[in-house]
């Protein structure tokens, strides 16, 4: 049975154009969509996921010792009231519960504490592989590559986003716009939120 001609030719150009897109292919196998990163990049970004996770995981340990507070608050409470009803008052353990209290609160100041001295390494850390970029570049916040404000949208040395950079009244280029970022664990902050989703700190 004969093809038609027009059908041969769609045949034959939907071969054509599927050996295009298998040589396009092979002409970028290999090709890694973002640059490797220098060894000092790497450790910015290995201190960076560091102080990340430790803040996490603190926050997980705070929020634990402050629901064991609200628990004993909540048996102080309704002990107290208990006591009362019966007139049997009994100070002692009430002040048991008290000293319960006043551990728990210890413990998670010891844990903010332990936590601002770790993180206060990491940063002192940072402060060493982040130097100043040269005159007329910034710094990517991601991995510390210097960049040139306005010229450049992604870092070519990890791919992420650069801060934009405005125009002044005058023409000449305003500060960045930089992502706000939490005081203590340096996550970005969500527009419009109080709290940190990161550490839980208070903005």
């Amino acid at each position: 049975m004969e093809i038609p001609p027009m059908i041969a030719h769609k045949i034959e150009r939907g071969d054509a154009m599927s050996g295009f897109l298998n040589d396009l292919k092979k002409t970028f196998a290999g090709i890694d969509p973002k640059p490797a990163l220098d060894e000092t990049s790497k450790a910015i970004m290995d201190i960076e996921s560091k102080k990340n996770a430790i803040s996490k995981a603190s926050t997980n340990e705070q929020n634990a010792i402050k629901s064991k507070v609200s628990e004993t608050y909540r048996r102080i409470g309704e002990t107290s009231y208990k006591l009362h009803k019966e007139d049997i008052f009994d100070v002692d353990k009430i002040v048991a519960m008290f000293d319960t209290v006043t551990e728990h609160l210890s413990a998670l100041d010891e844990s903010k504490s332990k936590l601002d001295e770790i993180l206060g390494r990491y940063d002192e850390e940072l402060k060493i592989l982040k130097p100043a970029p040269p005159a007329g570049q910034l710094s990517c916040p991601n991995c510390n590559a210097a960049y040139v404000p306005g010229e450049t949208v992604f870092c070519s040395s990890c791919g992420n986003k650069v801060p934009e950079v405005t125009v002044g009244a005058n023409g000449s280029e305003a500060a960045p716009i930089q992502q706000p970022v939490c005081s203590k664990c340096n996550a970005e902050i969500i527009p419009g939120a109080v709290f940190c989703a990161s550490c839980g700190n208070k903005i």
